[in-house]
């Protein structure tokens, strides 16, 4: 019984926190580091007597405990951890001798040897080693690094950069070591290529150990504000700031865990927000800490280490200034991070990630294929999650999420079938399991990306982002209509072939646990989150419905498989045959959150696709209701509609390029119009020049006969061939009109 109501008191805690339980509005930076301080000093005291009743076996992690310790002790000057980290290296010490007094190489993983040797470096000086004491753990580091000298593993990304650390770190620690200069020499090489550089990992767990250890680097040489002034630099501290979930925690992508890597990212946010006297980066720490503390209930060994750097990063002086995240938004730019988040004051969170390997970093990326067994990755650590929604949350809820880190290679959960997602394949599947036909191959192949929209609109944020498959031969947009107002989602898939062929074509979604089902459609909650071992109790305070439109000539199906350490339902509608060069495809998707048990057949009814003068799928029209409101959205999926005139410009004009859509009329790549209850028309389009509604013109530019840089006309071609109305585009508008 006692053990039933901690884990009802663990299970409360955490609710309180992702629910949004009182935030600590009061709390200014110095009770903050108050507070990890003495929270920091409770976990170290809980890991020390659990080794020392032998309740806790002693294992190399203890370095994150000794690293923690020294970090503490620069603040408190308790003597007692002093004593408890010499205690701590020499066990180490004993536990690498061998039968002949040799040391085994105990620190062969440089994750642990850089923390180990920053507590040796912080004791040495103080005499607490005698001179034996000095040679045996100078002997087990010298063991150890010799294990890194017959490979390199080089590039900007976690590993070569732990291990330059670990290299710069055994010099500092041992610089009078003939071996010295060759560790220099190392930590050089292989730290190159991740000052002012991207990094070619995509995945949630391996970023932010890439940048921390990036920092403490260069704490040690004396680079930091080189280092900090970095763009690159920069970035990689606003990743997780701009990707934070309203309930403190980080949505995982690429190989990444629910909640592993909190303290990385804690003491990065720290040390950013401290630097740069930036407010909004120590809030999101806060959150993020308060979040998984209450999960937790403590610090564990493992993280005593970043959050002793935190410690001793963070300004008290840096106030806390708001982080406001209501509004959808790019995660920083659409050439590296290459992700969208959908927000909504009320909490709503989505996030899209069309991330591919990058047009940069080539032999670092090459490398990584010649010399690692990893053929499911996209270089380096990143899944085949291209265009993909990572992560779904309403009101606390997470109602979709990644397909997780992975249980064996073999298991192929980096693959793109496990991800919600459009997943393609060449060939001709059998009838009996569409699935597993698509499983079986869960390499990675190469695409590319690149954003074609984003834009917020008032009632309707939207985004257009495209995928380009040469292997497979098809070119696939996905455009994602978010009502922030209700949390609903509209995702259009939009698939061009590129190439003639047999092909099938897969929309895939994984609710994990389902509900309830019909023809088209599930409702679902995932009631818990693996990680690993552990599993994140999700609260139950909204379902999901996924519904499927437009489906003639599409079947429809849920399967039963495993995904992210569970068994776990699919739901997924396909297409498959033979399909002829410029041949257009659309999947159309419903992903309306809802209260828990609400679901009414009514819900399936709301969202309509409008008929079109011709069944090409180069045009879509959709209609739906917003608070009551009814609403019309046109999508121009084929964007070359309307380009005329090509012996001159403009190449484009209103009457070629209009397309109907019911009431609404336009030559935008995108449009809406929402007819309010007051009578007043609401309207958002991206790329157009004339929007009509039943009859009205809502927008209309100008005919153009503006002269040019040089006085030319706007028109440059032959005059024969000019149009008699030219009008340029607007790239995005939004307005009410009365």
């Amino acid at each position: 019984m006692p053990a039933l109501n901690r884990l009802l008191c663990r299970l409360g805690l955490v609710l309180g926190i992702v629910l949004g339980a009182p935030s600590r509005a009061t709390e200014d930076t110095a009770a903050f580091r108050q507070r990890l301080l003495h929270d920091l000093q409770a976990g170290i005291e809980r890991n020390h007597a659990a080794l020392a009743s032998g309740q806790q076996p002693l294992t190399v992690a203890h370095v994150w405990a000794l690293s923690g310790m020294v970090n503490v002790h620069r603040q408190t000057k308790d003597d007692r951890l002093l004593g408890w980290t010499k205690d701590g290296i020499l066990a180490l010490v004993k536990l690498a001798r061998q039968a002949d007094g040799k040391p085994q190489p105990l620190f062969e993983s440089f994750r642990h040897l850089t923390p180990f040797c920053e507590a040796y470096i912080y004791l040495k000086p103080r005499g607490m080693f005698t001179p034996a004491e000095i040679a045996d753990i100078e002997a087990l580091i010298t063991a150890s690094v010799a294990t890194h000298y017959d490979y390199s593993d080089f590039g900007t990304h976690n590993r070569a950069l732990i291990d330059a650390a670990g290299f710069y770190y055994s010099a500092a620690a041992v610089p009078d070591s003939p071996e010295a200069p060759r560790w220099r020499a190392y930590g050089a090489s292989l730290a190159a290529d991740s000052w002012n550089a991207w990094s070619i990992e995509d995945a949630s767990i391996y970023q932010p150990f890439w940048l921390n250890y990036t920092l403490v680097l260069a704490d040690l040489l004396g680079r930091t504000p080189e280092h900090m002034k970095a763009v690159t630099t920069r970035f990689y501290f606003d990743v997780p700031k701009f990707l934070l979930m309203p309930n403190g925690l980080l949505p995982d992508w690429g190989d990444g865990d629910w909640t592993h890597m909190w303290a990385w990212n804690t003491a990065n946010l720290i040390r950013a927000g401290s630097y740069y006297h930036d407010g909004e980066y120590l809030e999101a720490a806060r959150r993020m800490y308060d979040a998984h503390l209450a999960y937790y209930q403590g610090i564990q060994e493992d993280n005593l280490y970043p959050l002793g750097l935190a410690l001793r990063w963070l300004d008290p002086a840096v106030p806390f200034q708001p982080l406001v995240q209501e509004h959808s938004a790019e995660v920083i730019d659409d050439l590296v991070s290459k992700k969208i988040t959908f927000r909504s004051p009320a909490g709503d969170y989505g996030m899209l990630n069309y991330r591919d390997q990058g047009p940069y970093a080539r032999w670092q990326r090459e490398y990584q294929y010649a010399t690692i067994y990893a053929p499911e990755e996209r270089p380096h650590h990143g899944h085949s999650d291209e265009n993909a929604i990572d992560l779904l949350l309403s009101d606390g809820t997470v109602l979709l999420a990644d397909g997780g880190y992975r249980a064996r290679v073999e298991d192929g959960w980096r693959a793109d079938v496990f991800h919600n997602r459009i997943v393609a394949r060449t060939g001709f599947p059998p009838e009996s399991d569409i699935f597993d036909y698509l499983r079986a191959d869960t390499t990675y192949h190469p695409v590319t990306t690149e954003k074609i929209h984003f834009g917020t609109f008032g009632s309707l944020d939207y985004s257009r982002t495209r995928l380009v498959d040469t292997e497979r031969g098809y070119t696939g947009d996905r455009i994602i209509l978010f009502a922030p107002e209700s949390g609903l989602y509209l995702v259009v898939d939009s698939i061009r072939i590129d190439v003639s062929g047999q092909k099938v074509f897969c929309n895939t979604w994984h609710p994990d646990k389902v509900l309830k089902q019909g023809d088209n459609y599930v409702v679902s909650w995932p009631d818990r989150i693996p990680i690993r071992q552990e599993y994140w109790p999700n609260p139950h305070h909204k379902d999901l419905l996924i519904q499927f439109l437009d489906n003639r000539d599409k079947i429809t199906l849920t399967k039963v498989i495993g995904r992210r350490y569970n068994l776990s339902t699919v739901f997924y509608q396909y297409l498959k045959g033979y399909f002829y060069e410029g041949q257009r495809l659309t999947f159309i998707t419903v992903l309306r959150p809802h209260a828990p048990g609400g679901f009414t057949p009514a819900m399936l009814d709301d969202v309509k696709v409008l008929p079109s003068e011709h069944d090409d799928q180069r045009t879509l029209g959709l209609t739906f209701t917003l608070g009551g409101d009814p609403v019309t959205v046109g999508l121009k999926l084929d964007q070359t509609i309307g380009l005329t005139n090509r012996r001159g410009g403009p190449r484009f004009d209103f009457r070629t390029g209009r397309v109907e859509y019911g009431k609404l009329a336009t030559d935008a790549d995108f449009a809406y119009v929402r007819r309010k209850a007051d009578g007043s028309r609401e309207l958002g389009f991206m790329y157009g020049c004339e929007v009509q509604f039943d009859g009205r013109t809502l927008f209309d530019m100008p005919l153009g006969n503006h002269p040019g840089m040089f006085g030319e006309t706007v028109y440059p071609g032959a005059k024969e061939f000019k149009v008699d109305q030219i009008k340029d585009k607007m790239p995005r508008w939004h307005a009410v009109v009365r």
